[in-house]
C-alpha cells in the first residue's frame, strides 16, 4: 500500500514540475505515474517552455487602427489584419 502512495506522490510531483515549466499537468501526470521516477527526472531536466519575449508595453507595441491588435511599434504592416501602418516613433 505504501508504495501505490509513493508512486501516486511522484506521478503529482511529475506533473507539479512539468506544470512550472509550462508543459502538460495530466500528461505528465500520467508518464510519471507510469514511469515513476525515470519520468520525473526527464521533466525536470527539460527546458521551460515559456520565452525571454516581455509582454507588450506601450513603449513596445500599439494597436493597429482597422483591427485593433498589438503590434510592434516599429512594424510597417499588422501581422494580424495585413494593414498598413506608419511607424512610430517612441
Amino acid at each position: 500500500m505504501e508504495i501505490f502512495l509513493i508512486w501516486t506522490i511522484v506521478a503529482v510531483a511529475c506533473g507539479a514540475v512539468a506544470a512550472s515549466k509550462d508543459r502538460t499537468f495530466f500528461g505528465w501526470f500520467i508518464l510519471g505515474f507510469l514511469f515513476s521516477f525515470i519520468a520525473l527526472i526527464v521533466v525536470a531536466c527539460l527546458p521551460s517552455r515559456r520565452r525571454g519575449v516581455a509582454p507588450p508595453s506601450p513603449n513596445s507595441h500599439v494597436k493597429c487602427l482597422d483591427c485593433a491588435e498589438l503590434v510592434l511599434r516599429e512594424a510597417r504592416v499588422c501581422k494580424h489584419c495585413n494593414c498598413r501602418l506608419v511607424p512610430q516613433a517612441v
